[in-house]
């Protein structure tokens, strides 16, 4: 039997997922509710996030990382390449811009990978520390424009994972906008890309690091 899915499929089966209320925004949903945090769903803000936590100003996106550019699970599709080159980079962009929109409103922005709820403690933890501190000091940094590096290191050459991705400015806090042909960013991925376009999220540096 045939597992590769045509083109049609693959539409049918993208169209199919859903944009709210997902599994994983659910499970944090709870754990922060139990902690006594009580968010509002569905607010009307830039980029409707996920859920919002009015009082202290906080808007929660739970991204997945298949839509949004993860740096180590981001796996390109087989079929409609530059379809989904472009879809990729638009999502990628619209985040940033949507950071962007809600910061000029005081608003404090959290984005949490689907794969960090694999340790739920550690991100519930997190937010519980934003969602009481009262700190907006980086509402304050004005939004960086894009900047173009040259190619860096070997993307995977690395001990530390967290270095495959990190920025020169010191964020991890990276998406990938592009990957030269199908395949996963997992290094232990048997079909890999042989580059990706990366972009940091803070200082909207952009460069593109060979795949291994």
């Amino acid at each position: 039997m045939n597992d590769v899915l045509t083109p049609a499929q693959r539409s049918h089966c993208m169209a199919q997922v859903k944009g709210t209320d997902t599994k994983p925004e659910i499970i944090l949903r709870k754990a922060l509710w139990k902690k006594g945090f009580r968010y509002r769903l569905h607010y009307k803000l830039p980029g409707r996030p996920d859920f919002v936590f009015v009082k202290q100003r906080v808007a929660i996106f739970v991204d997945g990382c298949f839509w949004h550019g993860c740096p180590i699970h981001y796996s390109a599709p087989q079929t409609r390449e530059q379809f989904w080159k472009e879809k990729l980079k638009k999502n990628v962009l619209r985040d940033l811009a949507v950071n962007d929109d809600l910061k000029s409103e005081q608003w404090r922005v959290q984005r949490v990978w689907q794969h960090d709820l694999k340790e739920l403690d550690k991100v519930v933890n997190k937010l519980v520390k934003i969602l009481n501190s009262n700190d907006k000091s980086y509402l304050l940094e004005k939004p960086y424009d894009f900047q173009v590096a040259e190619p860096l290191a070997h993307y995977g050459g690395f001990n530390n994972p967290s270095q495959w991705w990190l920025c020169d400015c010191g964020s991890s806090d990276v998406r990938v906008l592009s990957v030269n042909k199908p395949g996963s960013l997992n290094p232990n991925a048997k079909k890999r890309p042989d580059s990706a376009e990366l972009i940091c999220c803070r200082c909207r540096l952009k460069w593109s690091i060979p795949v291994g």
